[in-house]
């Protein structure tokens, strides 16, 4: 019981009430003081909390270094696969997991729908950045000056008549990206494919991916596409909350 009732003094500090006085516990915990205290000295002893001012308590720095190791251990794939199995399941089209990497884009992961389709993002592809709704919530993202290094590469290549191959043309269309927050693409990778994909950002607001969902034009065409839209931004701030 004694384990339960440290556990408790810590539960109490959250991002609303940082700091707390013995008194003020007590009267949460709804135990004496003295008690309280007994447990208090041994969280500051052990660095759990720190005393930043007389009788004033709040969580210590060790919770940063644990929090480090969370984070560290924290795998993409894995904390994203329920809310994707989720979002095909919503939509009833294939969801898509991609990374950048360098100038390409990596699919960490897919779950099929079940109406398979033939996508180039398939798990472990390397795929390009510059067309599909997956590469470009990425891209958007990710500078005019790296745009510009993928146009002067010469690595593109126009995929379908569809694939846009014109730096200034994908600026002003990145910027609309930006504008309504998700990507939308109508064959430009895979003929007859139609896609929508937003950005993944962690606690840093820093890119780490792309959600998307894909299916052929003849059945997403037909579908509400803010719903389609709701569903993904749904399943993005599960995954946000791990990161």
């Amino acid at each position: 019981m004694s384990a339960e009732k440290t556990l408790d003094i810590l539960e109490q500090f959250d991002f609303e009430t940082r700091a707390l006085t013995v008194p003020e516990l007590a009267a949460r915990l709804q135990q004496p003081q003295s008690s309280v205290y007994r447990h208090m000295r041994l969280l500051k002893e052990k660095g759990y909390l720190i005393e930043y001012s007389p009788g004033l308590y709040s969580l210590g720095y060790i919770f940063l270094k644990f929090a480090k190791i969370v984070k560290m251990d924290t795998n993409l794939p894995v904390i994203s696969h329920e809310a994707m199995r989720e979002l095909t399941r919503t939509t009833g089209e294939t969801s898509i997991l991609l990374v950048p990497s360098n100038l390409q884009a990596v699919c960490l992961g897919a779950v099929p729908s079940g109406h398979p389709i033939k996508v180039s993002s398939e798990q472990g592809n390397i795929v390009p950045l510059y067309g599909g709704a997956s590469s470009k919530a990425l891209l958007a993202y990710m500078g005019d000056l790296f745009v510009e290094e993928i146009f002067k590469n010469g690595n593109m290549i126009k995929h379908t008549e569809q694939t846009i191959m014109d730096l200034d043309e994908m600026l002003i269309h990145l910027e609309g990206v930006r504008q309504k927050g998700y990507a939308f693409s109508d064959s430009e990778i895979d003929e007859g494919v139609i896609s929508y994909g937003m950005p993944i950002f962690d606690s840093d607001h820093k890119l780490v991916a792309s959600l998307s969902v894909a299916g052929p034009k003849e059945r997403v065409a037909k579908r509400d596409s803010q719903e389609i839209v709701d569903a993904i931004k749904n399943a993005i701030e599960k995954i946000e909350k791990q990161l």
